[in-house]
């Protein structure tokens, strides 16, 4: 009993990640305004963040635990990045390192299957004891055509669409 107490009233704590960024809107490029960041940690949900008129957020993360922060606006793609934050800690270190993430999210298309996007486009790993954070980017590789290939169709699509529409105007104009 005594040797908890002693231990409890010790203050450790390492450095910290802060994650701060911007939620754009693919086709307009400009801010979103009330998208929803949801916070997961270790497969749990810790909280719940509207964007503002700038699409800014802001998250700081404990130590020592697996997080899933996961974007979404309603009729558009969901997407989500992960951060790692397991790792030994120097103590009395009260830093907090920031890292910006911009995460751009476009409208949905019925017509096509955009359900990859559900899996994490960033996977980053941050060490309490250095203040390092590093993004997986071997797993950036693994993705990137897959994306690549998916936002191509997508924007074929979206062409397609408009130059529909297009035609639909000029021959209800006449």
């Amino acid at each position: 009993m005594l040797l908890s107490l002693f231990i409890g009233s010790f203050d450790v704590s390492a450095a910290r990640l802060q994650v701060t960024g911007l939620v754009t809107n693919k086709v307009t490029g400009g801010p979103i305004e009330h998208a929803l960041v949801r916070v997961y940690k270790d497969g749990v949900k810790q909280y719940i963040l509207h964007t503002g008129s700038t699409g800014r957020y802001d998250v700081l993360l404990d130590n020592n635990a697996h997080y899933v922060i996961r974007f979404s606006l309603p009729g558009h793609v969901t997407k989500c990045f992960t951060v790692d934050t397991h790792g030994s800690e120097w103590e009395n270190d009260h830093q907090v390192e920031k890292v910006f993430v911009e995460m751009t999210l476009f409208p949905d298309l019925d017509e096509l299957d955009l359900s990859f996007f559900d899996l994490p486009m960033g996977m980053a790993r941050f060490q309490p004891m250095t203040g390092h954070l590093g993004w997986d980017e071997a797993y950036d590789e693994r993705i990137r055509e897959r994306v690549n290939d998916l936002m191509s169709e997508y924007e074929r699509m979206l062409l397609q669409r408009n130059a529909t529409a297009s035609l639909d105007d000029r021959a209800t104009a006449r």
